[in-house]
């Protein structure tokens, strides 16, 4: 899984910015969101996400696997990733 070709990625306080370049819409991220991110933006496939970050933040896994799932689904839908 990666970000699409005209997506950025940028980290800040509150957790990060995707900008889409096509359409210059910008997507403020939570940083449970930016954290997911992060793990795309470092090769991670869809199915390494939440293990690393349920470890990453000793967390539920059930609870994290919901949320990046959900997560995923939106980002398919708006285009930003591709798998």
């Amino acid at each position: 899984m990666q970000l699409a070709q005209y997506v950025k990625f940028r980290e800040e306080k509150f957790g990060g910015v995707l900008f889409e370049t096509r359409s210059e819409k910008v997507f403020t991220l939570t940083p449970t969101a930016a954290a997911i991110v992060r793990e795309i933006v470092a090769g991670a496939g869809a199915a390494e996400i939440a293990p690393r970050l349920a470890t990453k933040f000793e967390a539920p896994a059930e609870t994290i696997e919901k949320e990046v799932q959900a997560f995923l689904a939106e980002m398919r839908e708006k285009g930003l990733v591709q798998d």
